[in-house]
């Protein structure tokens, strides 16, 4: 990092400089130093897609959804198109709430790389959060397929499955979801729900106990934990 500081003292209208240590700011987790960098590099020059691309990615990061699908969007005028940027665009898209248009650029980044885990698992929830919930599912379940180790991706699945009154299937990948990653309370609580839904009350307050063992004020675990205490 020390470097680029010493080429933006040599150079310091020179925006690649900045660009360069927005990026190594942000690799380190100075996220909002990251940001004001590339802001600046792009206040040098207006027309640098990377500084926009990369500008967005951590405006995405830091939750900032409005600015990120800007940037993106004028990123994209000037850059290769790739499954990274329709995927990130779609994400921005789906954080406004937006979930058609995400689900539209997450198929773009499929069409451009049909075995991407993410673009499965980002269109996936996106059909699901439009209630389109049985292709939804379909693109989960591929993702489950292509990455059988990834806990974030069984979770999403069996959390979809859960939503769609799945419980069995449900049951089954959340489990798995938790084999690995045994200290997801999030996992544990979905768990929970399913096993309740299905009358295995005294499994389902096992799960909801160890959610809130890892989570202590774990709101929903504690009320899903009340209700099935009740019914027990």
């Amino acid at each position: 990092m020390t470097h680029y500081r010493r080429a933006i003292e040599l150079a310091p209208d020179y925006a690649p400089a900045y660009n360069n240590l927005a990026s190594a700011l942000r690799a380190t987790g100075q996220l909002d130093g990251a940001i004001v960098t590339y802001q600046r590099a792009l206040e040098l020059r207006a027309d640098f897609p990377d500084a926009h691309y990369n500008l967005a990615n951590a405006l995405l990061e830091r939750g900032r959804a409005d600015e990120a699908a800007e940037h993106l969007r004028i990123a994209m005028q000037a850059i290769t198109p790739s499954a990274d940027v329709h995927n990130n665009l779609g994400l921005a898209l789906a954080a406004q709430g937006r979930p058609d248009e995400a689900a539209a650029e997450f198929r773009k980044a499929l069409e451009l790389e049909p075995q991407s885990v993410i673009a499965h698992r980002n269109l996936g929830n996106a059909l699901v959060t439009a209630g389109v919930s049985s292709e939804g599912i379909g693109h989960l379940r591929r993702a489950a397929e292509l990455a059988p180790r990834d806990a974030s991706v069984q979770y999403d699945f069996g959390s979809a499955l859960l939503e769609a009154g799945a419980l069995d299937d449900a049951v089954q990948v959340l489990r798995e979801a938790i084999r690995l990653a045994p200290d997801s309370a999030e996992s544990h609580n979905n768990l929970g729900i399913a096993l309740a839904s299905n009358g295995n009350l005294d499994e389902a307050v096992r799960e909801f106990q160890q959610a809130l063992k890892l989570k202590p004020g774990f709101a929903d675990a504690q009320r899903n934990l009340a209700m099935a205490r009740r019914k027990n």
